[in-house]
């Protein structure tokens, strides 16, 4: 019998149990920041596709690469364990 069927609803309480409550002040920071990351993509997007020039292109092009990534691992963090934003937004709720 797999192990899963032999631990039935108690296991199922218990491990709902220790799962953090969501902390919505930490979120609405993350989110915050996590917003900020979108307007200076936008604002980088919007230079690359005034910019005649190819090579300040490519600058613009290599700036909204990090840009991307940072924005990613912010948004990695509220992903993270206990739930991440869909348990942050279930407790504003």
């Amino acid at each position: 019998m797999p192990v899963a069927a032999q631990q039935g609803p108690a296991a199922d309480k218990a491990a709902a149990s220790k799962v953090a409550a969501p902390n919505t002040a930490e979120f609405d920071k993350q989110l915050a920041q996590v917003q900020e990351h979108m307007k200076l993509m936008q604002a980088q997007m919007e230079r690359m596709r005034a910019t005649q020039d190819p090579q300040e292109r490519q600058k613009l092009l290599q700036e909204h690469w990090t840009s991307m990534q940072s924005a990613m691992t912010a948004m990695h963090g509220m992903w993270g364990p206990g739930g991440g934003m869909a348990a942050a937004w279930a407790a504003r709720a």
